[in-house]
């Protein structure tokens, strides 16, 4: 569909910002040269696919800071509420229509500037970083990197998303337990705020508004540049796998992966379902593996576990110094002997690795199709707890997509950020990533729908914290009311309505999160 510019003019303008009664008298009393574009069947869908929204008025491609400045400025100009709400969208990759904006403004932030600036040194000979574009991706920050022989510290497991977009919710990866979310590696921002002013802030200049973006769910403004600290980057990877038939035994030897940082690089997990989970799994992962479990031929279903850990190779010391650290930590392991398999491979590869599974998921159709996902952090006293609930509610031998299972360390989180973790005594929690990818042809709108209300009741069961629950919290999730989302916040949802009221008092911001109420001209309450 050709994308065809346009202009605000008057009456367009009075209908989409001010009330019935108000009238502009030129498009730049309330935009300036700013231009707005014809929606796209892609601004009202996401990764998702789960979400049927009504598509946006209209998209913006942003060239700079300033121009997403000049759209919210106006857009949350006194006296009257405005009629159209702002959603950012990066790679489109969230899975309940978070980043949609029905009959609002889809500002595509991959049309900012996506330079990645390498500093080797930073003031006064400080540690190497990256100045980034918000609408770059993760993929993109790491080729340029490289480059330079540094590498952020930590990542995504899927590359192909924006900068702005992680940052917005946490970013996670098996390098979490070690150097905290992508959240908690982040020296600088620069943020258009909801009253359209652009900040640079950081821990020490603009500190609330910097830690409200972080994990803020687009609520508090648009990232559109941050500065990333840097490592030196491995060359190599030595990337193992190892089996287990005991969930048990599978999450305690994870925790004692954990627990040596100073060995291990990198700690996930994931069940194995059945024969196709397992065949999956296998794609991105380059070694020879035999093992053949039985799934249940005697009737009774069996589910196994794996648990994959990676430690850098610098080769400053040779080959040798990597597989000395393996063996180290593999004699310490209970996994099923002798069903411990490892390969080196290069660093981009082993970050790049779901860009395989992506691939061959697109060769069977399973990529562009609904995905009703489900993401949980659950305190390390309520996994086992968790894992029968989940496993109530699916059916193993049939299930299609990895389910990752892996801990991560809260005091790696800061606390200022306006990101959700649970309550987790001994400081351990675990994400379970439910990744479901459902085939068209035999799970339509009805059964992505079931799924949906599967995953909603098994969610509100676990996040109780009333002693029948695990206290868990939900990640990357769309709440269904006001008083989840409060449940959700919990003790901190005072902080985030300040927030929200000193930085976007208008509610113009991420309507698709539906956290915060807006009022249309008629003085009607509603949500998203």
């Amino acid at each position: 569909m050709e994308l065809k510019a346009m202009q605000l003019y008057a009456a367009v303008t009075a209908l989409l910002l001010l009330s019935s009664a108000s009238f502009i008298q030129s498009p730049t009393d309330v935009l300036g040269p700013v231009e707005l574009l014809r929606p796209t069947p892609s601004a009202a869908r996401d990764f998702g696919a789960v979400v049927v929204s009504e598509a946006p008025i209209a998209v913006m491609r942003p060239a700079s800071a300033a121009d997403v400045a000049r759209l919210l400025s106006a857009l949350s100009s006194p006296p009257h509420p405005p009629k159209a709400a702002v959603a950012a969208r990066g790679a489109g990759h969230s899975l309940h229509g978070q980043a949609q904006a029905p009959g609002g403004i889809v500002v595509e932030t991959r049309a900012l500037p996506r330079a990645v600036e390498v500093v080797r040194r930073g003031g006064d000979g400080g540690a190497p970083y990256a100045d980034v574009g918000a609408g770059a991706l993760w993929v993109e920050v790491l080729e340029e990197c490289l480059k330079a022989g540094l590498a952020p510290r930590s990542w995504t497991d899927y590359l192909y998303l924006t900068v702005g977009g992680t940052l917005s919710n946490a970013g996670i990866s098996g390098q979490a337990f070690k150097h905290g979310p992508q959240i908690s590696n982040v020296l600088q921002l620069e943020v258009v705020t909801g009253r359209g002013e652009v900040v640079t802030c950081s821990p020490t200049e603009s500190p609330e508004l910097f830690f409200a973006v972080l994990g803020g769910l687009g609520q508090f403004g648009i990232i559109t540049r941050a500065r990333i600290p840097l490592q030196v980057a491995p060359r190599k990877v030595r990337w193992v796998r190892a089996f287990y038939d005991s969930f048990q035994t599978f999450t305690q030897d994870q925790e004692l992966l954990v627990s040596m940082p100073e060995l291990v690089d990198y700690v996930e997990g994931f069940m194995v379902l059945n024969e196709q989970s397992l065949l999956s799994s296998g794609i991105a992962f380059p070694a020879e593996v035999s093992f053949s479990p039985d799934f249940g031929s005697g009737g009774e279903k069996k589910v196994y576990y794996c648990i994959e850990f990676a430690v850098h190779d610098f080769q400053n010391q040779g080959a040798a110094a990597a597989d000395h650290a393996v063996e180290l930590v593999a004699g310490q392991l209970s996994y099923l002997r002798p069903h411990m398999y490892s390969v080196e491979v290069s660093y981009f590869d082993f970050l790049n690795r779901v860009r395989m599974e992506e691939e061959s998921l697109r060769g069977r159709g399973l990529w562009d199709v609904p995905h009703p996902w489900l993401n949980v952090f659950v305190p390390s006293h309520g996994v086992a707890r968790f894992k029968d609930l989940l496993m109530d509610a699916i059916s193993p031998g049939e299930f299609e997509g990895p389910i990752l299972v892996y801990p991560l360390l809260t005091d790696r989180w800061d606390r200022n950020t306006s990101a959700v973790v649970p309550a987790a005594p001994d400081g351990v929690m675990y994400v379970f990533s439910v990744l479901r990818s459902t085939d068209p042809a035999r799970c339509g709108r009805a059964c992505v729908e079931g799924i949906l209300e599967q995953h909603r009741r098994l969610a509100d069961e676990a996040c109780r914290d009333d002693g029948g629950g695990t206290g868990a919290k939900e990640y990357l999730a769309r709440q269904p009311s006001e008083a989840h989302w409060r449940a959700h916040f919990g003790p901190t949802w005072d902080r985030f309505v300040a927030r929200k009221a000193r930085f976007d008092p208008m509610h113009v911001l991420g309507p698709g999160q539906g956290i915060f109420p807006r009022t249309d001209s008629t003085g009607s309450v509603f949500f998203g």
